[in-house]
């Protein structure tokens, strides 16, 4: 029998679970410490809290869905594959030009990332194709005995191949990886039409690079991930959530472990619209407040964003990613103060070993979760549903390092601290929003994480947003997120070719890429049963140096309707920018689609309704504007059918601050 269906998050603090029990419809959720040195341990750890306090046996679980950060980790902490890197010849130092912008303009003496691949590991091999795929300069394999024994020398770990224009035509590069896999078995190769076969070279070349660099670790966590579930009696397929906001079994994404790199931040997304759509919201903007970090994402008539410009770990991403944007501010970022004496939150973080001061075990530096506790937010008995016991003379006695560096009392200090936060969040918003040309007054704020609900209404506040939806379960939604992710993936085809002449050329890569995805599809299922289209293309004015995303209806291609597709471009040229030129020539750069299989998926069912004849369960001191003052405390599952701020709001994986001024 299989019953549940099981989402997991592992995040730097706690390994999120939410349960879905498929007899009683009802979601549960659970967190359990995150063992660092083995993540795997900490999620087996859960599972044996689900067996042994809710009945909750292995074996019933017949769904596993799982949200990975071990990618993305491993990018930002650079210990990665050793790599070399094979190009066209004459191209040597394409990773150390990478492209001319400047990381920051205002930043007269900041630096380009350092490349994930030293110049004295790129090998240039003589072959040349033209634009349009035609050979201009014959391979010449004749170099690749030399590459492979230098390789082989420098302890190199895998290639990657990436030559020009190979968008166009992989011939080259596949015939490099066949003659390799001969020259020197032990390497593995990845070639950069393969991982994503779209124009520039450096950004293709980035892709494959990610794409090999993460290939050690993913693989061997997924590994591990898979025979641990099995011994421990779990008998479902792994599935892992991806970049895209969909999943992927665990043996795709052993083959392409970049599409995982936003894997966690993505079903938080997912989650979020899950919980938004049992509410009538369709405008929404997240803001998942974790262990180390904040992460942003705008959701529109209820689909997430997906872009193919967002940078992680400095590195610009090509592939389509839910728009999700990180600022170092979570609940174990820690507080400091600059040379100048200035208040700072992040980036860096404490982690969860030592974790916060206030965890005891050992850490002293101060972190966010610690201002909380000083400054009364958080239940010291009940974080995490008991399952961690706070320690308030910790927290009280780093915050006040920091009070006495400002010369100010603690509450003064946790309210610097919070106004800090809030600044910093403020000013990613603003950011976001000017980027896409919307007004934050329009869309209702959904928060999740550990720390969301309590800085919401202030952030919020800060940034002209007037409605507040905390979902049922908002420190374990990215495990949810998880459970309602579909299995979907991301096709592209370059075209660079007028609008005006492309009727079929933009019918036949609609046909190629729908086939490639009904086969994936299958292959991942079983079956491509029933799915969704989602068409969009790469779109600019001749002349352009980049496109915009503009979405497509599959009908338009089908029926060569080139002049709805025309408008469709110029319409999102004038939402994006605020113009357009309907006299200028259009080109079309790329068509992408992704497909979607459709499957049951939990809902969530609505709370239970309370008889309003509850009690708020006490009050604690807590500090607001800088002064100590009571603020009655409820339990979720007992509020009336309406709260006035200041009030706390209790639950097991979260707390809910609202501030004087605002009703829930």
């Amino acid at each position: 029998m299989t019953r549940y269906a099981v989402g997991v998050d592992i995040g730097g603090t706690f390994t999120d679970f939410a349960i879905h029990d498929a007899e009683t419809g009802v979601i549960t959720g659970l967190k359990s410490p995150t063992t660092p040195a083995d993540p795997v341990q900490g999620l087996l750890d859960g599972l044996r809290v689900l067996e042994t306090e809710r009945g909750i046996r292995p074996a019933e679980i017949g769904a596993f869905v799982h949200g990975t950060t071990i990618a993305v980790n491993t990018l930002i902490q650079r210990n990665g594959a050793r790599l070399g890197l094979l190009v066209t010849e004459g191209f040597g130092d394409l990773l150390e030009i990478q492209r001319q912008a400047l990381p920051s303009v205002q930043d007269w003496n900041g630096s380009r990332p350092a490349p994930l691949v030293p110049r004295q590991h790129v090998f240039e091999v003589p072959e040349r194709l033209r634009a349009d795929g035609t050979v201009h300069r014959a391979l010449d394999l004749g170099v690749l005995p030399a590459i492979a024994a230098r390789a082989r020398a420098e302890g190199l770990q895998g290639l990657v191949v990436c030559f020009l224009h190979a968008y166009r035509n992989p011939a080259h590069e596949h015939a490099v990886r066949n003659a390799l896999a001969g020259l020197a078995p032990g390497l593995f190769v990845c070639c950069s039409a393969d991982a994503w076969p779209q124009m520039r070279e450096y950004e293709r070349a980035l892709i494959a690079i990610i794409n090999a660099y993460v290939t050690p670790k993913v693989e061997s966590y997924l590994g591990q991930l898979e025979r641990r579930l099995a011994e421990t009696g779990v008998r479902a397929v792994p599935y892992i959530t991806r970049s895209n906001g969909g999943m992927m079994t665990a043996r795709s994404a052993r083959q392409r472990p970049a599409d995982t790199l936003l894997s966690g931040p993505a079903a938080g997304v997912t989650g979020a619209i899950q919980a938004a759509q049992g509410a009538g919201i369709g405008q929404f903007v997240t803001l998942d407040i974790g262990g180390t970090s904040a992460d942003v994402a705008f959701v529109e008539d209820g689909r997430a964003l997906v872009s193919q410009s967002e940078h992680i770990a400095d590195f610009p991403i090509m592939m389509p990613v839910v728009g999700v944007s990180s600022v170092g501010a979570g609940g174990g970022s820690t507080i400091w103060l600059d040379g100048a004496g200035v208040l700072r939150i992040g980036p860096d973080s404490v982690g969860s070993d030592p974790g916060p001061a206030c965890y005891g075990r050992g850490g002293t530096a101060p972190a966010l979760t610690d201002a909380f506790l000083a400054g009364g937010y958080l239940d010291a008995e009940g974080f995490a549903g008991g399952r961690v016991t706070l320690r308030r003379a910790l927290s009280d006695a780093a915050i006040d390092g920091i009070a006495a560096a400002l010369g100010v009392s603690r509450g003064e200090a946790v309210e610097g601290i919070l106004r800090v936060t809030v600044a910093t969040l403020y000013a990613e918003l603003s950011n976001l929003a000017a980027q896409r040309g919307v007004d934050l007054r329009e869309y209702v704020l959904v928060p999740f994480g550990g720390a969301g609900a309590l800085l919401a209404c202030m952030v919020a506040e800060e940034v002209g947003i007037t409605t507040v939806a905390v979902p049922a379960t908002p420190g374990t939604l990215c495990a949810l997120g998880a459970l309602a992710a579909e299995v979907s993936a991301g096709f592209v085809a370059s075209l660079s070719a007028p609008l005006t002449g492309a009727a079929g050329a933009l019918r036949d890569g609609y046909a190629a890429l729908l086939s490639q995805g009904q086969t994936w599809l299958s292959a991942e299922t079983g079956a491509a049963g029933d799915h969704d289209v989602i068409v969009s293309a790469g779109m600019r004015y001749a002349g352009q140096s980049f496109e915009i995303d503009v979405a497509l209806e599959p009908g338009w291609i089908e029926a060569s309707g080139l002049t709805e597709i025309e408008e469709a471009f110029h319409a999102t040229h004038r939402r994006v920018y605020g113009h357009s030129d309907t006299a200028m020539a259009v080109e079309i750069v790329d068509l992408r689609l992704t497909i979607a299989g459709r499957r049951v998926r939990p809902r969530m069912s609505a709370p239970a309704a309370s008889s309003g004849l509850g009690a708020a369960r006490g009050s604690r001191t807590v500090t607001v504007g800088g002064q100590d003052v009571p603020v009655p405390v409820w339990r979720r599952d007992a509020l009336p059918p309406h709260v006035a701020g200041p009030v706390l709001i209790d639950q097991d994986d979260t707390t809910t601050f609202i501030p004087g001024g605002w009703t829930g």
